[in-house]
């Protein structure tokens, strides 16, 4: 695409950021021009901490004069993504980059690199190396993804140890975020559904794969990125009076914003709940959209997640119109988005953690198992400890559907693997305890009963008498949220006293009714299998937990 104006255009979004935003404004212009020059268009998110106050003197007051920089304020924050897409109104470059406002450039002529990486016409969209400006971590080797169907988890998946060059890649990160002005305004631009913060930027990457446009890494092209949590709180202030310098109407053409937002304030529904759902229905099939449905109904709970389904639907037509609006219709976003899952899979482990908690939700033991099965058992996609917690969970998911299937062989054959990733994991020793009482393996019943007794009792001292529940730190892996056994100490204990009194060892038996009277005093039963214990003429008999 030709163009009158420069050939790049630099869009800023800015929210009290101090004396970044100058400074990452100097450095941009310090920097080699492309040919055809470069302009910058600046927006002022409602900021308390006036940062872009030296826009007004000299010499930024000259360049927005000369109309190569170009200033807006608002007094309402507008958030990231509707913050690009008023501050990318009007910019008249062939390639866009949407950059943070506090970044460093290290390379003189990263313009002109860019420039010839654009010359390129399979590239549509580029992403290059953002590295910790506090410690010079970069991201070199790694891609740029997510670890969730939902998008609120991104990630860096490690490929190589030498930058990654010129390769097609899922998504553009966010902080250099650099696209064809052509491309942009087909997609409509960030869009205007998104409120606050979150997803802007994995979801244009996305939605411009499934459009059919291609994103290409560069990690040999480098900006320093300061992270947000390195910054001073902003001191309280008023928020600037809006302004607006003259807007060219020869640059980029968006539709005015006029997405109709349900009212979730009112219903208690999070924006970023939200803003997951309107890219999920965007983006994804019906049973992806399933698959994402529950990653989010285990993160916010299943009453939440409904009343954000209903919300959904009274915005779900103008979502619908989007859609057809880049002439996409759901059976051919559907086949655009199986073939970026099948191109991308070894870099989207969010695609077999959704369908491993998919396979939970099944109610159909038999058909889950076959499910989880198909999952890999191991992603190379993550790195430690996230690689031995997903394989972690692969194994309790295909040894819970054996189990609900009473093939406690098939259990006793998993879960020994899984306990060597995640020792203390007391749900899988539970399951285990159980498969190996209903397959008469006293002795490895008795050793799994032990050790799941000092994991108990090693937790105590913070977590007191239990009962064991979701949030116990033995009862915890990241893909396997909010997922316990009830009473596991109680079975724990109650096989122990069982195994005790079978081979008569009373003392020992009572020691372990102490600790399931110490949860419940008033029990009758406990009460009643106590005495019968202490009386000289007790019998061997079945303790709870035993069976």
């Amino acid at each position: 695409m030709t163009n009158a104006g420069p050939w790049l255009s630099l869009v800023i979004g800015s929210r009290n950021e101090g004396g970044h935003l100058e400074r990452t404004l100097t450095g941009a212009f310090a920097l080699d021009p492309p040919e055809g020059g470069l302009e910058a268009s600046v927006l002022d998110d409602a900021s308390s901490d006036g940062c872009s106050a030296f826009c007004d003197q000299e010499p930024w007051l000259s360049r927005r004069r000369e109309g190569v920089l170009r200033l807006q304020r608002v007094s309402q924050c507008l958030g990231v993504s509707a913050g690009r897409r008023q501050a990318s109104r009007g910019c008249r470059g062939e390639v866009l980059v949407f950059l943070d406002a506090h970044l460093d450039f290290p390379q003189a002529d990263l313009w002109l690199q860019l420039q010839h990486r654009f010359s390129n016409p399979a590239c549509d969209l580029l992403a290059l190396d953002c590295y910790d400006t506090r410690n010079g971590q970069g991201t070199v080797g790694h891609v740029y993804t997510s670890r969730r169907l939902c998008h609120q988890q991104p990630a860096w998946v490690p490929q190589q140890n030498e930058p990654l060059i010129g390769i097609e890649v899922p998504f553009v990160n966010g902080g250099f975020f650099a696209i064809r002005r052509h491309v942009y305004e087909r997609l409509e631009g960030f869009p205007d559904f998104l409120e606050g913060w979150g997803h802007e930027d994995r979801f244009l990457s996305m939605w411009a794969s499934l459009v059919g446009y291609r994103c290409w890494l560069h990690q040999d092209l480098k900006v320093g990125h300061l992270y947000k949590d390195a910054f001073a709180d902003a001191p309280p202030g008023p928020p600037p009076s809006p302004c607006a310098d003259p807007c060219p109407g020869d640059g980029v053409q968006l539709p005015e914003p006029s997405y109709r937002h349900s009212d979730r304030e009112s219903a208690g529904v999070p924006a970023l709940l939200m803003n997951s759902l309107r890219c999920a229905i965007v983006l994804y099939s019906a049973e992806v959209f399933e698959h994402c449905g529950e990653q989010l109904r285990s993160d916010y709970g299943p009453e939440l997640y409904a009343r954000g389904l209903e919300l959904l639907e009274q915005e779900r037509p103008q979502l619908d119109a989007l859609l057809h609006r880049v002439g996409l219709t759901p059976a051919l976003r559907d086949q655009r988005m199986r073939d970026y899952h099948q191109r991308f899979r070894p870099v989207l482990p969010m695609l077999d953690e959704a369908a491993l908690h998919a396979a939970a939700a099944q109610a159909d033991p038999a058909l889950a198992l076959q499910q989880v099965q198909r999952l890999p058992l191991a992603l190379a996609s993550l790195r430690p400890p996230d690689d031995d917690h997903y394989r972690a969970a692969r194994l309790y998911r295909e040894a819970a559907c054996c189990y609900q299937l009473a093939d406690y062989a098939a259990v006793v054959r998993l879960l020994p693997e899984l306990l060597t990733l995640q020792p203390d994991y007391l749900p899988a020793i539970t399951m285990l305890v159980i498969s190996l009482r209903a397959l008469g393996r006293t002795n490895g019943e008795r050793f799994w009963l032990e050790q799941g007794a000092r994991i108990v009792e090693q937790h105590r001292p913070t977590q007191g008498d239990g009962p064991i529940g979701a949030w116990h730190p033995a009862s915890s892996n990241p893909y396997l949220r909010h997922l316990y056994w009830p009473a596991a100490d109680r079975v724990i204990w109650g096989g122990l006293a069982d195994l005790a009194e079978q081979r008569g060892d009373r003392a020992e038996a009572i020691r372990w009714l102490g600790r399931l009277l110490a949860q419940r005093p008033d029990d009758p039963p406990l009460q009643q299998r106590l005495l019968a214990l202490l009386s000289p003429s007790a019998q061997p008999a079945g303790l709870e937990g035993g069976a």
